[in-house]
């Protein structure tokens, strides 16, 4: 208890006697001034204010509505520690900073749009929503990721749209945030996006449809077999991994036609689905292909198979 008190004195002191420099140059009012010179210790990173720091962004909380603006204003800063103390004084002060963030989606600045919407959607409120699809096609890929991002972890189906359209950005990492929100929000009608998505160009992308499909489950499955032969071959090599994190009967033997490929490759990505399903029917396709199969690590993973599912 005495250890807190000295830190909170000093803590004052250092404030009231200008020991601690303003963290931006360009404070007008008293407000701004004290929220400023807080700030440089709720964002410090210096050993000799540790003990100051959740305090200090205490502090800055408990103002209330009224320092909202000047946290905005503070987004603006290069260094992501600020960025970062920032969103953390503003989901302390809760539901009643949304007003003015709300209407700060409207500003010029993409930095601060950008870091206003992910925080918004760290704060998961769904007054937000419409604000933010209204943002989402910003000119700015950060500020349309940042928004994507947020819908999906907000969770409101009223984004179903925005992300769908979203997810054929023409920036990758727009397209990851869409696919990510989509299996958030378990859009079905987003499947056959999702499902073009596994032939992507990029890693993050790929992977995060993949997961979105994952995550809306079985009507996800005739949509992947049906894409398996497509002349991009990425699409069908996620999807049979795909099928097989999904999972089910379904989904095992619709890899079936992919053990005739006359790619190794994909006969072992394949197996490994039936492998991976918890399904025992599809292994007299598994039993057929080892009769013929030369390749051995095909082999490896059709005995693996045929081992797991033998007392079934």
């Amino acid at each position: 208890m005495i250890s807190r008190k000295i830190v909170f004195v000093t803590f004052i002191i250092l404030i009231i006697f200008g020991q601690v420099v303003f963290a931006v140059d360009d404070a007008v009012t008293p407000l701004e001034k004290k929220i400023d010179s807080i700030f440089v210790i709720a964002s410090s990173a210096e050993l000799k204010y540790r003990d100051m720091v959740e305090p200090a962004k205490d502090s800055i909380a408990a103002m209330g509505a009224e320092a909202v603006p000047r946290l905005v204003e503070l987004f603006r800063s290069n260094t992501a520690r600020e960025k970062r103390a920032v969103e953390q004084i503003l989901k302390k002060i809760g539901h009643e900073a949304m007003p003015y963030l709300r209407k700060s989606l409207l500003l010029d600045d993409y930095r601060q749009v950008s870091r206003i919407s992910y925080t918004i959607g760290e704060m998961k409120d769904s007054s937000a929503v419409a604000d933010l699809i209204n943002t989402a096609f910003h000119k700015n890929w950060q500020v349309r990721s940042s928004c994507a991002g947020a819908l999906g972890k907000i969770g409101d189906k009223a984004a179903d749209e925005t992300i769908i359209l979203l997810l054929a950005d023409s920036v990758e990492t727009v397209r990851q945030a869409a696919a990510v929100a989509a299996g958030r929000l378990l859009i079905d009608t987003a499947i056959e996006k999702l499902v073009h998505m596994l032939g992507d160009d990029f890693y993050g992308p790929r992977m995060c449809a993949a997961n979105a499909l994952i995550k809306i489950g079985h009507k996800s499955i005739k949509p992947i077999i049906d894409s398996l032969d497509s002349e991009n071959s990425m699409v069908g090599d996620l999807g049979c991994i795909t099928l097989g994190n999904i999972g089910g009967n379904l989904a095992a033997l619709g890899v079936g036609s992919q053990m005739k490929s006359e790619n190794p490759a994909r006969r072992v990505l394949a197996v490994k689905a039936v492998l991976q399903s918890n399904s025992s029917l599809a292994c007299g396709l598994v039993e057929l292909l080892k009769e013929t199969e030369t390749d051995p690590v095909v082999l490896f993973y059709i005995d693996k198979t045929l081992e797991k599912y033998a007392s079934r």
